[in-house]
């Protein structure tokens, strides 16, 4: 890609992390399959240490002693809440790998998804979770020079979802809040990247289109973008891999454009009215049309909305606020993985 005549930042680094984010229930899961169905790409199954080690960094010391790598190393790697048994990779090596990976906090977790990618003989790594979005500020200071794929979907789509699933006990004003938050994560860094670090997918387009979309992904992630390559990534559905029926039964089948419009059975009128004004700026501005103009939305509802953005403005106000006295106070060496590194050897 080629803007205003100059080369992108990165464009010519090799090894770059490709980082999947995007509201709970949009489709994040089914990109980080097909990605993974690449010949080239590793990403693992949705795990727990990234942002938690970012948030407990001050409890490891200082990453330039050897003892506090591997300190790291055995908190990602004996827990189980940190679900890094889905790396599939030996502890004890696990533990010798980051003992001598360069010291800082972004090279140490980068090292891990490495180790993942070695493993599945692919040559460039990556990572999934829908909060990554949210915190796309934290991952860019962890890898700043990540590919980073924001997917979207209606936010009736992703409400409708989510309660299925019985997230926040059946209420949708907090579900609501959740959708945009996550947009304005992206939002607050979109200034800060450069063209070729963020590539944003509507989950509406994936479905009904998946083989243009798949070549987009790819050719934007500098990886081939050949029948081959893209026959894989459509071919998802046969992967042999441990699932959670619960969230990811879909993914056992092809994609189904039909399901792009379910949540109109699955809210009501006033619900609909409801979502549709909580999120209209950001809605309207992905292209999602209302359907529930002059429909009344329920005072309580919006009440709920607002105490719930209150509160969420709130942590991130607090979650800045001691950020930035870590880094002023108590860091002493940078968070960034310091080399761009691809599966086997360090990028040249």
């Amino acid at each position: 890609m080629v803007v205003d005549g100059q080369l992108p930042r990165y464009a010519d680094r090799a090894g770059r992390p490709l980082i999947i984010g995007g509201c709970p229930r949009s489709g994040t899961t089914l990109l980080r399959t097909m990605l993974h169905c690449h010949p080239e790409v590793a990403i693992p199954r949705e795990t727990r240490f990234v942002l938690e080690s970012w948030r407990r960094r001050r409890t490891f010391g200082d990453l330039g002693e050897e003892a506090n790598r591997i300190r790291l190393a055995r908190w990602i790697f004996t827990r189980e809440e940190t679900q890094a048994d889905r790396l599939a990779i030996e502890t004890d090596e696990a533990i010798s790998r980051l003992a001598a990976a360069p010291p800082t906090l972004g090279s140490l977790l980068a090292a891990c998804f490495v180790m993942f990618a070695d493993k599945e003989g692919k040559a460039r790594w990556g990572d999934k979770r829908p909060m990554y979005a949210e915190r796309l500020a934290t991952m860019l200071e962890l890898f700043p020079t990540a590919h980073f794929i924001h997917v979207v979907r209606d936010p009736r789509a992703c409400v409708a979802s989510l309660r299925t699933l019985g997230w926040f006990e059946g209420h949708i004003p907090p579900m609501a809040e959740l959708w945009e938050r996550s947009l304005n994560g992206v939002e607050g860094c979109r200034r800060k990247l450069a063209p070729d670090q963020l590539l944003e997918v509507r989950y509406e387009d994936l479905v009904s289109d998946p083989e243009r979309v798949a070549r987009q992904v790819a050719a934007f992630a500098g990886i081939t973008t050949d029948n081959s390559a893209v026959e894989s990534m459509l071919r998802y559905h046969e992967y042999d891999e441990t699932r959670d029926e619960q969230y990811h039964s879909n993914l056992r089948r092809p994609i189904d454009p039909s399901r792009i419009s379910t949540w109109q059975d699955a809210l009501s009128d006033e619900e609909i009215a409801f979502v549709e004004q909580a999120t209209r700026p950001l809605m309207l501005r992905w292209g999602y049309e209302p359907v529930a103009d002059g429909v009344s939305c329920p005072p309580a509802l919006r009440r709920e909305f607002e105490k719930q953005r209150r509160r969420q403005m709130l942590a991130r106000w607090r979650r800045a606020l001691n950020n930035e006295w870590q880094k002023r106070v108590t860091e002493r060496r940078p968070l960034a993985a310091e080399v761009p590194v691809v599966a086997g050897r360090p990028a040249g």
